[in-house]
């Protein structure tokens, strides 16, 4: 019969959401194998056990971080006008960035913005995610556009571009120490100066 191997003695998802601050704050490059254990309270032959090598434990951090924390964000695309999905967009950014219980900014921006050469696949990695973030929104303001609520004549390539610049400006100040407050007055002030509202708004 086989050997029924003993179980963790440590809750992976708890250890794996540490390491995850350790990546958010550090960076990748930055996050000591050292600095990563002390956080999650395991030894290294307990990481290698459970997440492979540094590397893949920060894929699954990255996964991880989709899952708890963007996902309030993204969830923004459900509003049901462009508007709306705007404005929730930047807003929930400015939660996500800001919140108390998380490292300051975005995990995805911050993380590996730039490797060196041995580590540039995790760069490129996370650049995809954020190409990926900007195309979905772009279908989002296409689909607004086929349902009749964004104008036609609106350009979705360059207002889902600009929406995902400001979002990273957003990041970028909160880790230069803005407050909620202050970010929530900037989001508010570039949604007064977009040209985004709903046709069935428009007087004739």
């Amino acid at each position: 019969m086989p050997t029924i191997g003993r179980p963790r003695a440590f809750d992976t998802e708890v250890a794996l959401d540490a390491a995850l601050k350790v990546f958010w704050r550090r960076g990748y490059e930055g996050a000591s194998m050292t600095e990563l254990t002390k956080a999650m309270n395991i030894n290294r032959p307990a990481l290698y056990s459970a997440y492979g090598s540094k590397r893949q434990l920060f894929f699954r951090a990255v996964d991880h971080y989709y899952a708890v924390d963007a996902i309030h964000t993204f969830q923004a695309l459900n509003e049901p006008t462009a508007r709306r999905v705007t404005e929730e967009y930047l807003l929930r950014t400015v939660e996500q960035v800001t919140d108390p219980d998380r490292p300051v900014g975005c995990f995805v921006l911050q993380t590996a913005l730039a490797c060196g050469a041995e580590n540039f696949d995790i760069s490129q990695h996370m650049a995809k995610l954020r190409s990926a973030a900007e195309k979905e929104l772009y279908a989002r303001y296409v689909r607004a556009q086929t349902d009749g609520d964004l104008l036609p004549s609106e350009n979705a390539t360059s207002l889902a571009r600009l929406v995902c610049t400001f979002r990273h400006g957003l990041a970028v100040m909160a880790c230069d120490g803005s407050n909620r407050y202050e970010l929530e007055e900037s989001a508010r002030r570039m949604l007064s100066l977009l040209n985004v509202q709903d046709i069935s708004s428009r007087t004739s």
